[in-house]
């Protein structure tokens, strides 16, 4: 089997952590890794069509996520990287019900006490099934624990999507609409993770939102806030001319890209009727009730966080999606008191609440790409067969370059050329 494995060795991932070894020092790519296999009657095998590449998925490569995140890791391993997956049902086990060969399906990495048979943690009967006690291999304290191996022996965060196939449990994999393309369908993970932020953090419409980034987090947060209705002011803060494009097609009122400081804030003030006011010795900051009400924080950086601080209005709300950072020197947090700010992290999704009524996030999110799977079109930028995946990264933190919004490993089996040409007209523009 193809497929890309991160390279769970303790000691590399040490010197990898202290700045030592490339790229892909804790990469592998081969063409001969064991096909996964279905070992419970609950699982499904799928073969990958498209994998996504997140953001995530390259602090996993450089060692910069939170060292939080390892209690996550899955004590299965190896298994391929990426999680954001469509692909194609290639087998069922005896008790599976709602999928059967042939079915096109996404994943949701994320694995709860109900794909396993568990009865429901409290997470679980909260609908906060990302931090379902099966993430860190706790079951019910039941004998079916054992079936699984024994407690600490199970769970993680799954993947597989950088490999050409995939198993999972039946609860993992959701039917996809005939009519949605599979350049859309492959966004449904991380949409799932702009409608969970939204819908817990949903903004009246006379108030004005800041979404900071535009890469597909930030864009999708967007599609999200105008997808379930919202018809709030959005301000959205762009690094790159093709983000700054995709952001206002999406629905953002103002799109801002500039990179000073000083000058941004100023911006950011007149479109908000805010006020700077200059502490000494400190930069400047928006005081009063008066400015942003809300902030997604798409990045998340040191940087980011502290710009948020300083623009988010006095008593307004910042929402953390980003993992750009993990313990951080040189925000100054103080200020969340002095101007009463309500700061929240969110991460991946659960079941939320919409219109009334308590839905799946990926139900919810399927149903909003079948609706108009066109306004989705071009989100996708790049496409590479996974023998190049190398140049896919490069792809990925060089966006600026190739104008590249979503880049995904292609296992359809297209003609590699084509591939290839796709690949460098996008980037040309």
């Amino acid at each position: 089997m193809k497929a890309v494995m991160f390279t769970y060795s303790l000691p590399r991932i040490a010197l990898k952590k202290i700045g030592l070894g490339g790229d892909f020092f804790l990469t592998r790519y081969r063409d001969d890794w064991p096909e996964p296999c279905i070992h419970h009657p609950n699982q499904v095998k799928v073969e990958t069509r498209l994998g996504g590449i997140c953001a995530s998925d390259l602090h996993q490569m450089s060692v910069s996520v939170s060292l939080y995140a390892s209690i996550m890791a899955s004590p299965v391993n190896p298994i391929p990287m990426g999680h954001e997956i469509v692909g194609t049902v290639v087998e069922t086990a005896a008790e599976v019900e709602s999928l059967r060969p042939g079915d096109r399906v996404v994943f949701n990495p994320i694995p709860r006490c109900s794909f396993y048979g568990f009865h429901p943690c409290p997470s679980c009967r909260n609908g906060n099934y990302q931090h379902c006690f099966c993430l860190l291999g706790v079951g019910d304290d039941t004998d079916m624990e054992n079936r699984y191996g024994g407690r600490g022996r199970f769970g993680g965060f799954c993947g597989g999507g950088f490999g050409e196939f995939v198993v999972g449990f039946e609860g993992q994999f959701h039917k996809v609409p005939d009519h949605v393309p599979d350049e859309t369908a492959v966004l449904t993970e991380p949409y799932t993770i702009a409608l969970h932020a939204v819908t817990r953090h949903m903004p009246r419409d006379d108030e004005t939102v800041m979404v900071v980034g535009a890469g597909i987090i930030g864009l999708l947060t967007i599609k999200a806030l105008r997808d379930l209705g919202s018809g709030c002011r959005i301000i959205s803060l762009a690094r790159y001319p093709m983000q700054a494009e995709m952001a206002a097609r999406l629905g953002a009122d103002e799109v801002l890209s500039e990179r000073n400081p000083e000058t941004l804030y100023q911006q950011v003030a007149h479109l908000t009727g805010g006020v700077l006011f200059k502490p000494i010795l400190s930069r400047p900051v928006l005081y009063g009730n008066q400015g942003p009400d809300l902030i997604f924080d798409c990045i998340a950086s040191e940087s980011s966080a502290e710009d948020d601080l300083r623009l988010v209005r006095s008593n307004g709300k910042i929402v953390f999606l980003g993992l750009g950072f993990t313990v951080t020197r040189k925000v100054d947090w103080s200020l969340a008191i002095w101007k009463e700010i309500t700061i929240s992290g969110t991460i991946f999704s659960g079941r939320e609440s919409h219109m009334s009524r308590e839905i799946e996030a990926f139900d919810l999110a399927l149903t909003k790409l079948a609706e108009h799977p066109e306004s989705f079109a071009g989100l996708v930028s790049h496409a590479f067969p996974v023998e190049r995946f190398r140049e896919a990264v490069h792809c990925v933190r060089s966006k600026s370059n190739h104008r590249a919004l979503k880049v995904v490993l292609d296992f359809r089996g297209a003609p590699h050329h084509e591939l290839c040409n796709t690949a460098t007209r996008r980037s040309n523009g």
